[in-house]
């Protein structure tokens, strides 16, 4: 089983992880309604939000 970790912890280590900036990261997650979660689970949420069409 996969460790979680917080929204925060995560958008501290954004770069690393995403490849992208940390205000990305947390909007991402805020928006998927996610608190805590495995790595992959807020890859897929960051992917998903950064593929939404702006409108």
């Amino acid at each position: 089983m996969e460790p979680k970790y917080t929204a925060a912890e995560l958008a501290k280590h954004a770069r690393q992880i995403f490849n992208t900036t940390p205000e990305v990261v947390t909007v991402a997650l805020k928006i998927a309604g996610i608190e805590n979660s495995t790595v992959e689970e807020a890859k897929k949420a960051v992917k998903n939000f950064l593929s939404k069409e702006v409108k």
